[in-house]
C-alpha cells in the first residue's frame, strides 16, 4: 500500500469534510453580512471555489504518497498549491464597522446596540443553534493528533520507519522519518529534478517497506480505542456537525 489519498480513519466519521467546512464558510459570511447590513455596512467576503491543498486527509498523512504527483512536481502540489492562489481581498472597514463585526468597543453604532461578539459571533451562534449543549467542536481534531503522535511512536511503525529510512539512505538520501523531505527547504519551491529525484525515491522505499500500510493500520486501531474511550462525546459531536450543515443548506 502507498497510495493514502483513498484512506479513510476511524476518526472522520465525526469531522467535517473540506467539502463540508467550505459550505459552512460560506453560510457564516452570509450571516455576518446580513448582520452587518443592518448597521449599513456590508461585508464583502470572497472565498476561493477550487480544491486547494492535499485532495484528502491522509493523501500526505504519512508523507507523499501519490507516485504521479511525485514524478510531476517533486513533493509540491501543483495546482493546488494554495500558495500559488491569489489571497482573497480584506473588506476595508471603517472603525465602526470594525466595531460592529467584533463587537469590540463601544456597545452600540447608529443607534443600534451590537451584538454580543460582534456579528462574527452572532454568526457563530446561529449556526450552532441546533446542535447538542457542551459540544466541543474540537474534540474529533484533537484526538485525531493524539492518535497520530501514538502511532508514530508506535513500535511497528518505528520499525517500519527505520527500513523506509534505510532504503532511502540506499540510494544517496538522509532522511531520518518520512515528513522530513516535506519540509526541506532544499526541495520545496519551484519543482527541480533533485526534488523529484527525491520524491518517486520516497514513493518507492515506502513501497518496499508497506511504511503506509503499517502505520495506517497501526494508527487506525488507535482511532478505534479513542472512539470507544469518548464514544458519548463524540455522537454529540457528530449530531452537532449535522446540525450546524443543516442549518447551512438553507442559507446557502
Amino acid at each position: 500500500m502507498v497510495a493514502a489519498a483513498g484512506l479513510r480513519l476511524p476518526l472522520q466519521d465525526y469531522l467535517l469534510a473540506d467539502h463540508e467546512l467550505r459550505e459552512l464558510d460560506r453560510a457564516r459570511v452570509v450571516l455576518i453580512d446580513r448582520c452587518m447590513r443592518g448597521f449599513g455596512f456590508s461585508y464583502p467576503v470572497r472565498h476561493p471555489t477550487a480544491d486547494l491543498g492535499p485532495r484528502s486527509p491522509t493523501e500526505r498523512r504519512y508523507g507523499i504518497t501519490d507516485a504521479s504527483d511525485a514524478a510531476a512536481h517533486g513533493y509540491g502540489l501543483g495546482d493546488r498549491d494554495p500558495a500559488r492562489q491569489k489571497p482573497p481581498e480584506k473588506p476595508d472597514l471603517d472603525a465602526d464597522a470594525q466595531t460592529v463585526l467584533f463587537g469590540k468597543g463601544r456597545s452600540s453604532v447608529k443607534g443600534r446596540p451590537v451584538p454580543e461578539g460582534g456579528c462574527v459571533t452572532q454568526a457563530d451562534r446561529s449556526l450552532g443553534a441546533g446542535a447538542p449543549a457542551g459540544t466541543d467542536p474540537g474534540l474529533a481534531q484533537q484526538l485525531s493528533f493524539q492518535s497520530f503522535d501514538l502511532s508514530r511512536a508506535d513500535s511497528r511503525v518505528r520499525r517500519a520507519t527505520r527500513a523506509w529510512s534505510a532504503c532511502m539512505a540506499g540510494h544517496g538520501y538522509d532522511y531520518a522519518d518520512p515528513l522530513a523531505p516535506l519540509g526541506d527547504p532544499a526541495l520545496s519551491g519551484a519543482t527541480s529534478p533533485r526534488a523529484v529525484a527525491t520524491a518517486t525515491t520516497d514513493i518507492r522505499c515506502k513501497k518496499a517497506t508497506n511504511l503506509v500500510g503499517i502505520w495506517f493500520a497501526v494508527e487506525s486501531a488507535y482511532q478505534r480505542r479513542l472512539i470507544d474511550d469518548h464514544h458519548d462525546r463524540l455522537t454529540g459531536l457528530k449530531q452537532a456537525n449535522t446540525a450546524r450543515l443543516r442549518t447551512a443548506a438553507r442559507l446557502t
